[in-house]
């Protein structure tokens, strides 16, 4: 099974879209720490799902971000800090604390950490989230195929 997972309605239900009604959603099916851990937590729900859990921390505090699970979405919930657009953060798993590793960097200046979505710290198959606070950009890379998700809009590379 891929890491991504596949919802679609009905025709007839289609009158009132909710987002957790969308046709063809996509969603990322699971995520990790390099030391295994699930990041999915009920900390934020999106849609009836479980949000991406992340521990964000500098040298003034720390908090938690929920990040949503569906492909495109931006949607994110922050807890237990006031950050400042434009701080960059260290992003780590809410589990073990561990900083998550580099992947690349992004067109802000910033650097994109790595979420792997199999198990075994393989870079082939994560997403890529900048340490920018406001900055949306992220990259998903699935079997050598990046997606690319930024402020232009959702494309293939």
């Amino acid at each position: 099974m891929g890491i991504f997972k596949r919802k679609t309605a009905s025709a007839g239900s289609l009158s009132e879209v909710q987002p957790e009604n969308r046709v063809e959603t996509e969603r990322i099916g699971r995520c990790f720490c390099a030391h295994g851990h699930d990041l999915f937590s009920q900390e934020a729900t999106f849609s009836g799902h479980p949000g991406i859990t992340l521990k964000l921390r500098n040298e003034r505090q720390e908090g938690l971000l929920s990040l949503s699970p569906i492909i495109g979405d931006k949607d994110r919930a922050f807890f237990g800090a006031d950050w400042a657009p434009g701080e960059i953060v260290e992003i780590c798993c809410h589990v073990c604390s561990e900083p998550l590793p580099l992947y690349n960097q992004c067109f802000c200046g910033a650097d994109l950490v790595a979420i792997f979505t199999t198990a075994g710290n393989d870079f082939a198959n994560c997403i890529g989230i900048c340490q920018r606070i406001g900055c949306t950009h992220a990259e998903i890379n699935s079997n050598r195929h990046l997606r690319v998700d930024s402020r232009s809009g959702f494309h293939k590379a």
